[in-house]
């Protein structure tokens, strides 16, 4: 994918795809998929320029000169574009106030801007729009041309107003005109539209619609209103107009959002259909960019990017760009040769293909589903469409706009803050969580209720490890609470704020009485507090009091799977160094882990003098459990190898860890590892060496051979926080987590078992 300014519009990316084109292969799927994507993209064409109030020749004309542009210059290759029934009710709008000649302007300045937006990189900023008020958008579109095309599904003169209300007033009012044939013809169309992709995707239901009445009405000789005459040329003058430009602003934005978003929509469902390189969001905005320059000079409408006709493309087996340059000409050769043919279809029976693409416009199930995951994205939804439906499109656009940036931030400033009694020495604990706004003023006044009921001498743990973001309003909320309690006789500790969030809280903080009641961790608590609340043991019960309020609830489900069985995916041996959290450094849940934990994670080889805990722990996992990976993991600044290595600074009386530094297994390494060696450099060798002894066992050695288990070695570095892993094929220890970084699985070659000593120095 092409990145930076793209001045050559692209040229450059696209020389490939076009060479593409002139290769033999694929040749006839891309001609097969042309054909039924052709045959689509006429009636749909005529229908959509109907709905939009202009001539039928201006949608055909959209058709072809945009499909063959957007064809050669998109960023979309299996996209396929021209007139589309989202943009029809704006359209009509564009045309009653400021007529053809400046729907044509409008047309030419949005385009304008999606070339500025893609030679510009910024084709990614249109997915910004909130997806509930596209939804709205998209089913009020469909309510208005539902609506709009009453009047000809009846066989009714054209309203002179197309808003909703104007049109059911004037079906009101000449209803007693209605035409049967005209409605049986559209219901017809109708029936067929919706009837044909139950029978088969590939069936061109539009086609069948606008054919088989049109051959009857035909045969029947009956008085219906036709499709007016189509120009046998593509050749186009320019209508003579006089327009306000500066009035052309606000139209020439809305027609630029909405085509581009309407593309963007249709490409990222063509990625999901053909499953193979993702769209280019910048080269799309190019290529629909120079399509709606050159609809505009052709006298068409303005096009997109179209759902319908590109999924065709790709059901029909569309391989490469020519299926939707293809099915461009292939409308043109239609125009030039079928015109009579095309200028006898009924308007009745284009009413009822548009009717049909109106009602999955609706679309009800869509609105559901916004309903049953966010009841506030279903609000949005609503106030886009009713407003609308009842009053403008782009006020529609802007009060759903308006709806989801107060929804969004509402949903953004909605922290939680809950006072947790916990019985022990009369500590409490108040939990923040999300992010604390001026809307946290209700918030604070209820636990300003709450706290009044604490004795004076309680404590009070302020527990904002979960607040994410906080503004003037919500710093000042905080520092004026912890004054309060201070004021009332109670103690309060401020626990495990960000720096960011703990700099704007002091900042409020002007008595100056916050920071030496800062706590950065949980293990800080028992020493801040009063001595009268300090009693012994309180560090493991408060930490128990914070797991049941903040880990428990999210872990509730998992703890009850967990108790009918565990299947670990990993025996994670490590040291018994209190600076080692295996599930912090590996960051997995209860259950994902099988952790042997001893002095200098050490493991015996098989054999007699076997421990026997450690050597039923590495069976057990491996033999019972199935592990699939096993990792040793040493650490720097390891006390059991500076142990070993230096056993004059232990003292004597401690008789067990003097008799283990005797033993022979232990001593191994330290005894065979060169003097001027760092510590961590013998740790690292260590973990190593721990593999082999793992592979003592017949067990591992067994399920190793067969591919069933992976073994690794694994560095944890106390003061930086970084892991490393051994990479056996290069011999280095490698930082995981990096892009560059790769754990190469332990071979059975025994030059591989002890690394080079430049490769741990």
């Amino acid at each position: 994918m092409a990145t930076g300014l793209r001045w050559d519009l692209g040229l450059r990316s696209l020389r490939k795809d076009w060479a593409e084109m002139l290769r033999p292969a694929d040749l006839r799927s891309d001609a097969v998929a042309a054909i039924s994507v052709a045959l689509l993209a006429v009636p749909l064409s005529l229908a959509i320029a109907l709905a939009s109030g202009v001539p039928p020749a201006a949608g055909l004309a959209s058709a072809i000169v945009a499909g063959v542009v957007a064809s050669l210059f998109g960023g979309t290759p299996l996209s396929v574009t021209g007139p589309a029934a989202a943009m029809a009710v704006l359209i009509m709008n564009v045309v009653e106030h400021h007529g053809m000649g400046g729907l044509l302007v409008i047309t030419f300045g949005a385009g304008a801007l999606q070339i500025l937006t893609g030679v510009f990189g910024l084709g990614r900023t249109a997915r910004l729009v909130p997806m509930p008020v596209i939804e709205g958008f998209t089913a009020g579109i469909g309510a208005i041309i539902l609506v709009g095309q009453l009047p000809r599904a009846l066989g009714l003169a054209p309203p002179p107003e197309s808003h909703v209300i104007d049109v059911i007033t004037h079906i009101g009012e000449l209803i007693h005109e209605t035409r049967p044939i005209s409605l049986l013809v559209a219901l017809s169309a109708l029936a067929i539209c919706l009837v044909a992709p139950r029978i088969h995707p590939r069936v061109p239901g539009p086609l069948l619609a606008v054919v088989l009445p049109s051959a009857a009405a035909f045969a029947l000789d009956l008085p219906m209103d036709r499709v007016a005459a189509i120009p046998r040329t593509l050749a186009f003058a320019w209508p003579s107009f006089d327009l306000d430009f500066a009035n052309l602003a606000s139209p020439i934005l809305m027609v630029f959002a909405l085509a581009s978003l309407e593309s963007l929509l249709s490409a990222a469902a063509v990625d999901k259909l053909a499953r193979g390189a993702r769209h280019d969001p910048d080269q799309e905005f190019i290529g629909q960019g120079l399509a709606n320059l050159g609809s505009a000079l052709f006298g068409g409408i303005p096009v997109t990017g179209v759902i319908a006709r590109s999924a065709l493309n790709v059901q029909a087996g569309g391989k490469t760009r020519r299926s939707a340059l293809f099915h461009a000409l292939l409308v043109l050769l239609m125009v030039v040769f079928a015109a009579p043919w095309l200028e006898a279809i009924p308007v009745a029976a284009l009413a009822g293909v548009l009717m049909s693409v109106a009602l999955r416009m609706l679309n009800p199930k869509a609105l559901l589903m916004l309903y049953k995951s966010a009841p506030s994205d279903a609000l949005v939804f609503g106030v886009t469409f009713v407003v609308m439906v009842a009053l403008d499109l782009l006020e529609g656009v802007q009060w759903g706009l308006v709806a989801a940036l107060v929804v969004g931030a509402l949903l953004t400033s909605k922290g939680r803050a809950k006072l947790h009694r916990f019985e022990a020495a009369g500590v409490h604990r108040v939990v923040l969580s999300g992010p604390q706004t001026f809307l946290s003023a209700i918030k604070f006044d209820q636990l300003r209720v709450d706290v009044a009921q604490l004795n004076k001498g309680a404590v009070v743990i302020l527990d904002m490890s979960g607040v994410t973001h906080v503004d003037a309003s919500g710093a000042e909320h905080i520092a004026d609470f912890a004054s309060y309690l201070l004021s009332q006789d109670i103690e309060v500790l401020l626990l495990g704020m960000q720096p960011d969030v703990s700099e704007r809280v002091l900042a409020f903080d002007h008595g100056h009485n916050l920071p030496p009641r800062l706590a950065h961790s949980e293990n800080e608590i028992p020493n801040l507090l009063p001595r009268s609340n300090r009693p012994t043991g309180a560090r493991l019960p408060l930490g128990v009091a914070a797991y049941r309020q903040k880990q428990l609830p999210r872990y509730q489900a998992l703890f009850h799977s967990l108790a009918k069985s565990q299947h670990p995916h990993t025996l994670f041996i490590t040291c018994a160094d209190s600076r080692i959290v295996p599930n912090l450094i590996t960051d997995s849940d209860p259950g994902e882990l099988f952790i042997m934990r001893n002095v200098g994670n050490m493991i015996p080889p098989f054999g007699p003098r076997e421990t026997p805990a450690t050597a039923a722990g590495v069976e057990y996992a491996v033999g019972v459990l199935n592990v699939t990976d096993v990792v040793v993991c040493g650490h720097s600044r390891c006390g059991a190898i500076g142990a070993l290595r230096h056993p004059g600074r232990v003292p004597p009386h401690l008789t067990s860890l003097r008799a283990w530094l005797n033993d022979p297994a232990a001593r191994k390494l330290c005894d065979a590892s060169a003097p001027h060696l760092h510590d961590d450099d013998v740790a690292r060798a260590n973990a190593l060496l721990q593999l082999e002894n793992i592979r003592t066992y017949d067990v591992v050695r067994e399920k190793e051979a067969r591919g069933e288990v992976l073994l690794s070695a694994w560095f944890f570095n106390i003061e930086t926080g970084d892991i490393e892993a051994y990479n056996f094929e290069t011999q280095r220890w490698e930082t995981l987590g990096e892009e560059s970084s790769a754990t190469v699985p332990s071979g059975e070659d025994e030059s591989a078992s002890a690394p080079r000593e430049q490769s741990v120095a």
